[in-house]
């Protein structure tokens, strides 16, 4: 662990340092003012820097932000803000995405919803603003790996700021809390929506695609008017965004979930069960006579020693005897009867999206404006996702008297023939329902979404000082129900029902009853904020050798608080009992849903924060800031932040910051009550035992299935909080050409996260390896993994591996913590270029984003596990999740590059970009010896053509563009569709056509 000692006592230096300059040109300002009274009026320029609470000053050339206006959105061809997060170099993974959450159910946050994720360090760490302010976080939430497993998230959701009225998008690259407060940890995002329009546009925009049957079609009407002689405006304008499906069936790539035949012969991985993403969950599924198999008298006939047998479709090559006429059955052991999960599900939902911004300007007579903003969305989506299996931790039976029962009561005309089975008592055999999913029908999620936004505003200025107050509310809501979702008190029943009304899983799905056992499930899910501001200006308080000193002091006072409101089934409200006793809240009433409760929390937040721009010398400004903010819940800090531009030259300007910033833990898992969660993960013991045990295939062991956690939420939580630093150049030898370069690094403590399930299963294997099998006494291993009792099987195996046997694991106690730091460093290169030639205009740009360093630092038990990885012990391709190098991990691309050409000649116009992800490797394919299996760079272009002229005095544009001009499909990934659709999209080329007339 690298020594903290020296960084310790510059995080308690610096505010103290950032204080004292503060205070000290505070004292000599006041002093002047005092001595001095300005009679001379200076008007301030009305600019507005993202970075900085000072309009029109030169701080603007030490911040780090890059730009992306109107023309270039336009050109890009993106319908929604979460396709241009693919298009910002220095944004990492989007995590709220269709095709990545397909496996999350209701726990995932769905709809229509994109959240920026800066630097990759984690959705949430990057501050979200709407022309300058907060905007309230999306209404639903779920889950991101943070450590070693998943912890709640929540941003606000960049889709309801539609792309057609942004005048332009800034990113600040740069920690700003001491500007904004709290979650500026990666950086600051901030649209600018046109506020200020005067006349009509309408625009429409129809695209369609090669590869796939989606078309999309988009309706933008701009309106607004000049009253009271200039001194008032009205604007608003509206969109409408609707899009088809895109469905699994939609392309081969995705038809199928086996992979294996995508795979290169010559690559390591070519017949690698881990492409194999079918299901050993189907329809025909595996059953366990609760009594003994021998006393039945059906072992090795109809069962194996264990009293379990599979069920496979009528003519199958594995059947052994018939047990109706769709349904054959046959000994354990020939390998399940797998399912293709790709057969039905969707990639991308059908969306209709509306949204509609009014606003209101005015200035009085003696000189005070007044804004009002008003802004409503509206989304509603539908997406199909496969059918759902029982976890493996809360099992259902087929009751002795079931109407199908094929070792049901004697009479039942569904019961094999007596001379088969003579000694099946006459009351019949109660059976454990293993590998099988209620798989008649998919699932079908509607999911609706609004959000409202009113903000109002006063500015003014009295003498030299401007000022600024506004009131903002904002409310998003969130309704999520799932169709065809099964009840396991409704299934159990219906599985014990004596009827040929009873549920019948031996056939195949046909005419199975699954109808009485069908519920809809609802997710409610509602956020809320409520701002007031306030904050006074002097752009040129006291005037300095170099130039006037620029002052702002402010106040802002908010309200944030959610609600989660789950279905009667998930939160208690209706309880269901397993056969083992088990109950809520470790086991909910909905097949395949881990148990939630309803949840809700509130904070308030104070924050005073002064900020000062310093021209020490003509040729170098400095910044100066700090907060104090206190929350209810969690405490209160303090930050600072320090920036400077130096111009040694006029064609040279060298910039650099530090800054301190924080992040407070999110409402979520502060109030969150116990929750337990099921989630696919490996048990590595058991791995570990079956590749040295004897069982390669796990034909006796099961080490990947459903793993249960549990956790709960902390008020001891603490903030997260870091040290941003970053230096850098401009370098503009004329007014044509720029060269941008920024190395920036970012040094984050108390990272809330998670050890991990599969952590924890690593830590229970170093703890047997290091014991052996001398003494396999419980209390020598990992205390939260709870285990059941190994089968005389599963123990020998475990035995001949040298370790202690395991059964299979109940559940893993795994609580939201604060981690050892989190380290990030890189560099951003910007090159820009105007040509102006006769043939036209041309403008060319490249930005690039190059990640050089990605820690999560391993303390404790995971350094323990980190340690044994290193030396041998534990097998290289047994990965410790989460922690030590994080770069090039799962998504976390060392290079992302962004590059676009634009040309002009009077009313023609063109354009090509070009978007490139870098490489990365999947951790979970690494092989035995430590080869990664890397996940190649992905390149895509895009063009434009469009031609400007009249129609009867109507000022129009055509443009016709084509995405992804190269065709170009993502790289082959162990995935839910065969690609890692948190980084790549795999849609293919597609083209449209771009109307828009101004009146």
């Amino acid at each position: 662990m690298k020594n903290s000692a020296p960084h310790n006592k510059l995080v308690t230096f610096a505010p103290k340092l950032l204080s004292l300059t503060i205070a000290s040109v505070l004292s000599i300002s006041a002093f002047a003012q005092q001595a001095e009274i300005k009679s001379d009026d200076k008007e301030i320029e009305k600019i507005q820097v993202i970075g900085s609470n000072i309009r029109g000053g030169q701080v603007a050339e030490a911040l780090a932000v890059s730009v992306i206006d109107s023309e270039m959105i336009g050109e890009l061809g993106i319908d929604s803000l979460d396709d241009l997060l693919q298009l910002i170099p220095e944004n990492g993974q989007n995590f709220f995405n269709e095709a990545e959450n397909i496996g999350g159910g209701v726990n995932s946050a769905r709809g229509d919803i994109g959240t920026y994720n800066l630097r990759n360090l984690g959705t949430g760490n990057t501050l979200v603003l709407l022309n300058g302010r907060r905007m309230v976080n999306s209404a639903s939430y779920q889950t991101e790996e943070v450590g070693g497993s998943f912890v709640p998230v929540n941003s606000v959701n960049v889709n309801t700021i539609p792309i057609a009225g942004l005048s332009r998008v800034e990113v600040l690259r740069d920690g700003a809390s001491a500007i904004y407060g709290a979650d500026a940890v990666a950086g600051v995002v901030n649209h600018v929506v046109k506020s200020n329009f005067v006349g009509l546009t309408v625009s429409g925009r129809w695209s369609e695609y090669d590869e796939i049957p989606r078309d999309t079609q988009t309706l933008t009407v701009e309106w607004g008017k000049d009253f009271n002689n200039g001194r008032t405006n009205v604007s608003t304008f509206f969109n409408y965004f609707s899009r088809d499906r895109v469905n699994s069936q939609d392309d081969p790539r995705w038809s199928n979930s086996d992979f294996r035949d995508r795979v290169p012969e010559d690559s390591p991985w070519f017949g690698d069960f881990a492409f194999r993403n079918n299901s050993a969950n189907s329809l025909f599924g595996q059953f366990d006579l609760v009594s003994s198999a021998s006393g039945a008298g059906v072992r090795d006939i109809f069962t194996d020693s264990s009293g379990e047998f599979e069920t496979f479709p009528i003519g199958d090559a594995r059947c052994q005897y018939a047990l109706n006429a769709t349904t054959c059955g046959g000994i354990d052991g020939q390998g399940t009867n797998r399912l293709n999960l790709n057969a039905d599900r969707d990639l991308s939902s059908e969306l209709q999206r509306a949204s509609m911004f009014l606003f209101v300007n005015h200035e009085f007579e003696n000189g005070m404006e007044s804004f009002t903003e008003v802004s409503f969305y509206q989304s509603k989506t539908n997406l199909r996702r496969h059918a759902t299996a029982s976890f493996s931790t809360s099992k259902l039976r087929v009751g002795a008297e079931n109407y199908y029962n094929p070792f049901g009561p004697c009479g039942s005309p569904n019961r094999l023939d007596n001379a088969l089975i003579p000694d099946v008592p006459c009351s019949g055999l109660e059976l454990t329902i293993d590998n099988y999913r209620f798989a008649e029908l998919p699932r079908i999620v509607n999911n609706d979404g609004d959000t409202y936004r009113f903000l109002q505003g006063l500015r003014g200025s009295f003498g030299e000082w401007d000022w600024e107050a506004a009131f903002l509310h904002s409310k998003a809501t969130k309704e999520d129900i799932t169709k065809n979702r099964v009840s396991n008190i409704l299934m159990s029943e219906a599985l014990f029902d004596p009827t040929p009304a009873a549920y019948n899983p031996f056939s195949g799905g046909l005419d199975s009853n699954i109808e009485r056992a069908l519920i809809d499930v609802v997710r409610k899910n509602e956020t809320e904020l409520t701002m007031l501001d306030a904050k006074f200006a002097n752009a040129d308080l006291y005037e300095l050798p170099a130039g006037p000193l620029s002052f702002v002091i402010g106040f802002e006072y908010r309200e944030e608080s959610f609600i989660d409101d789950r279905d009667d089934r998930l939160d208690g409200t209706i309880v269901f009992t397993d056969y083992e006793g088990d109950t809520y809240p470790f086991v909910s009433d909905v097949v395949n849903s881990s148990p939630t409760p309803d949840n809700s929390g509130e904070r308030d937040v104070v924050s005073v924060f002064a900020e000062l721009q310093i021209p020490l010398f003509e040729n170098f400004d400095m910044q100066a800031a700090i907060r104090y903010e206190d929350f209810s819940d969690v405490g209160s800090t303090t930050v600072g932040k320090l920036a400077f531009g130096y111009r040694p030259i006029e064609s040279l300007l060298l910039r650099g910051s530090w800054s301190e910033a924080f992040r407070a833990p999110n409402l979520v898992t502060i109030n969150e009550s116990i929750v337990a969660r099921n989630n696919t993960r490996t048990d590595y013991a058991c791995l570990y035992a079956a590749e040295n045990g004897g069982d390669i295939e796990q034909d006796t062991l099961d080490c990947r299935n459903s793993i249960q956690r549990i956790a709960q939420g902390s008020d001891a939580l603490e903030p997260e909080e870091s040290i941003n630093t970053s230096l850098g150049f401009v370098f503009t030898p004329n007014q044509d050409f720029t060269l941008t370069f920024d190395y920036w690094s970012i040094e984050k403590e108390n990272t809330i996260g998670l050890f991990g399930e599969e952590n924890h299963t690593l830590l229970d294997l170093f703890l047997r390896l290091e014991n052996g099998n001398s003494n396999c006494d419980s209390n020598q291993f990992n205390s939260a993994v709870t285990r059941t009792d190994a089968s005389s099987d599963e123990a020998a195996i475990y035995t001949a591996s040298g370790i202690c046997p395991a059964g299979d694991i109940r559940f893993i106690d795994d609580q939201y913590a604060n981690l050892d730091n989190r380290n990030l460093a890189g560099y951003d290169i910007g090159v820009y270029y105007d040509i102006d030639t006769t043939v036209g205009k041309f403008k060319l740009s490249y930005n690039g984003s190059f990640i050089e360093e990605f820690e999560q630092e391993a303390g404790g038990n995971a350094a323990i596990l980190v340690q044994a990885q290193e030396s041998g012990l534990i097998p290289a391709s047994y990965p410790v999740s989460g922690f030590a190098d994080l770069i090039g991990q799962d998504g976390n691309q060392e290079q992302r590059h962004s590059a676009r050409v634009s040309w002009r000649k009077d009313s023609f116009g063109a354009s090509l970009s070009g978007n490139r992800i870098g490489s990365f490797y999947q951790s979970s394919l690494t092989l035995e010896d430590g080869t990664r299996y890397i996940i190649p760079s992905m390149t895509t272009y895009n063009a434009t053509l469009d031609y400007r002229f009249d129609v009867n005095d109507v000022d129009t544009r055509v443009r016709f563009g084509i995405r992804n001009l190269s065709n170009e499909r993502a790289p082959l990934a162990d995935r839910y569709f065969g690609f890692f659709s948190d980084a790549h999209r795999d849609f293919g080329r597609s083209y449209y056509l771009d109307v828009r007339a101004k009146f």
